[in-house]
């Protein structure tokens, strides 16, 4: 077991946090398959309006690589199938129904995966829309079936602000966890890279994989981080990531045959009178669980984290990898001079408010800006939060310029949008640095 001490980073002191303790909600009628969760796919529907279909019955696929197929979490009718502008689609409706029974699929007992052929699996969950589940970096998009990770990496810890506790989130499911180990040996060459704090007597328990411990403040949860220390991308490299419960997810489907409905999720926030964790249909309207919401103020959700996550409206659906739901109170308020104000219930990173004073004080924190977009400037400020050897400033400003050799020779292949996130927030002039990002990564995988 080999121990990291991150001491570059930061930890937001948002207030929110889910409680631990889960509360099973009632099958959602009516659920939404959402293209937009698969960057850079192209789908081609397989699927109208009025057609019937089984959990697991594919609705679309990826143009670019039709292996990829996206199916349906429950049986029912297309209800409804919603485009945008230029014909895209936006997202497909699929309503419950009685009469449309469950399709049961093959299974294999834990003794069979063992021996099963990794090619079998693998065709398995491409044409039942599960592999998807398995990530790749760089680029961080669905691993590709013809290629072998030089490695594979599973977190068991995440720091994000109100992040969803992954060891929660297979709780009770521990044993498909280490099943699932053994089954992702079968897809690589090289090792199995299993990173947590080292307190759980489930990481305790592991065997034949690399153990790891990563200490300090976010991003330390992150696998980039995380792949950076251990195995590090080259040109030319591919590394999986994996989160806990999605392995649980597939394991359980090949074991039962029953094609996975549910999905625990967090929903975390500010102001909520009961965080906690809920088991609810996969894709389910957000009516669900933001029906509590209070009235008397205006909120933002959030798909995911407050970094990274993706704004979604009261009339949204979760998505495909949503295991937290983040709310926040709306603030458009215009403050006066606010820089100059004490700051006595208000958190800066810079320190020049008197909240600097009370370390351990977690806040209330809304969607406010609290300034406008400027011109970029180099401050310093990035690398006191990203625990990488690369220079942020640097890279951004490679990124921007759209030097597609500097970004390379500056480590764009090694970092993710959730890797540099902080920077957004720190950012004194304001810019979206997780746009900058993913723009710059689109650049290199297109030039690839």
């Amino acid at each position: 077991m080999t121990d990291f001490k991150i001491t570059r980073g930061f930890d937001i002191p948002i207030n929110g946090e889910a409680h631990r303790e889960l509360e099973v909600l009632p099958a959602a009628n009516t659920v939404a398959i959402l293209p937009a969760d698969f960057h850079n796919i192209k789908p081609k529907l397989l699927v109208q309006e009025n057609d019937t279909v089984s959990a697991g019955t594919p609705l679309f696929f990826d143009k670019q690589e039709d292996r990829f197929k996206f199916c349906s979490p429950i049986s029912g009718i297309v209800k409804n199938i919603h485009y945008g502008e230029r014909r895209k689609i936006e997202k497909i409706l699929i309503e419950r129904t009685d009469n449309v029974k469950n399709k049961t699929y093959k299974t294999w007992t834990l003794k069979e995966l063992e021996n099963a052929d990794p090619d079998e699996i693998m065709v398995h969950l491409l044409n039942t829309g599960l592999w998807p589940l398995l990530r790749e970096r760089p680029f961080y998009r669905i691993a590709r079936p013809d290629k072998k990770p030089k490695s594979i990496f599973i977190s068991l810890t995440d720091t994000a602000p109100l992040a969803a506790d992954p060891l929660f989130l297979i709780q009770g499911k521990e044993e498909l966890f280490k099943a699932g180990l053994s089954l992702l040996k079968k897809f690589t060459d090289g090792k199995i890279h299993i990173c947590g704090k080292g307190e759980s007597d489930l990481e305790q328990s592991l065997h034949g994989v690399e153990k790891h411990v990563f200490t300090g403040p976010h991003p330390s949860g992150n696998p980039g981080i995380h792949i950076h220390h251990i195995d590090p991308i080259n040109r030319g490299d591919f590394v999986w990531v994996v989160r806990p419960d999605d392995l649980v997810m597939i394991l359980s489907f090949l074991t039962t045959g029953q094609y996975p409905e549910t999905r625990r999720i967090a929903l975390a926030g500010v102001r909520l009178s009961n965080p906690r964790y809920v088991e609810l249909t996969r894709g389910a309207a957000l009516s669900f669980i933001t029906d509590t919401l209070p009235t008397d103020n205006e909120f933002r959700i959030i798909g995911g984290n407050i970094l990274t996550g993706t704004q979604k409206s009261k009339n949204d659906f979760t998505g495909y990898y949503d295991n937290l739901i983040t709310i926040l109170p709306e603030n458009r308020e215009r403050i006066f001079l606010g820089w100059i104000a004490p700051g006595l219930k208000n958190f800066s990173f810079s320190k020049t408010f008197l909240s600097a004073l009370f370390p351990k004080k977690k806040y209330e924190f809304d969607s406010g800006q609290y300034g406008g977009h400027r011109a970029f400037i180099q401050t310093g400020l990035f690398e006191q939060v990203v625990p990488m050897d690369i220079y942020p400033d640097y890279l951004i400003r490679s990124i921007l310029a759209e030097d597609i050799p500097e970004m390379e020779a500056l480590g764009l292949y090694e970092v993710d949008v959730e890797d540099l996130a902080l920077c957004s927030y720190i950012d004194p002039s304001k810019n979206d640095v997780n746009a900058i990002i993913r723009h710059g990564l689109d650049l290199l995988e297109r030039e690839g």
